[in-house]
């Protein structure tokens, strides 16, 4: 697995590389910090407590910005449409009523990883405690079920995030 599809399409965009820039580097912190921790004997369960945080902190956020933050259509309209969507190279797959499918083209963290040494493996795992952010920021959001269908970082072309509307009883 060499992440050779993890290649930005945008580039020499200055805001664009400036918040990836910022990205890689909350990258190279979260993989330092449990570099550390793991030096000091201690697991990686705080990190994915707090990047969860971090995430239903976003998630509060949002909510707070949406006229009805229980309704699926308004989160369909609204997630991927602020600056992430250029970071990530997000790509609005499907869209309908039940369902919003996402898929992110490229990642700074996996880049950032790649640049610092990781392994495959090693970026599989930083992988999945960073997603711990996007799984609690979903949980934050009753009218759906969020499902990460595969992630670069496994050696796919892309991110695959996959919202689906919770039928009400």
């Amino acid at each position: 697995m060499a992440f050779e599809n993890n290649i930005p399409k945008i580039k020499n965009n200055f805001g664009v590389d400036g918040m990836r820039d910022i990205s890689a580097r909350r990258a190279a912190t979260i993989s330092n910090m449990i570099e550390e921790a793991a030096k000091q004997g201690i697991d990686d369960s705080f990190a994915r407590t707090a990047i969860g945080r971090y995430g239903a902190d976003n998630a509060k956020a949002m909510r707070e910005g949406m006229k009805n933050p229980d309704d699926f259509a308004e989160f369909a309209n609204e997630f991927g449409t602020d600056h992430n969507r250029e970071i990530y190279e997000m790509e609005v797959v499907e869209k309908t009523e039940d369902r919003l499918s996402i898929d992110f083209h490229y990642c700074p963290y996996v880049t950032e990883w790649v640049k610092q040494g990781h392994t495959p493996e090693e970026i599989a795992h930083l992988c999945d405690l960073t997603m711990e952010g996007d799984r609690e920021f979903a949980k934050q959001f009753p009218c759906l079920k969020f499902e990460l269908k595969g992630t670069i970082a496994d050696g796919l072309p892309v991110c695959q995030l996959r919202f689906t509307k919770v039928k009400k009883d």
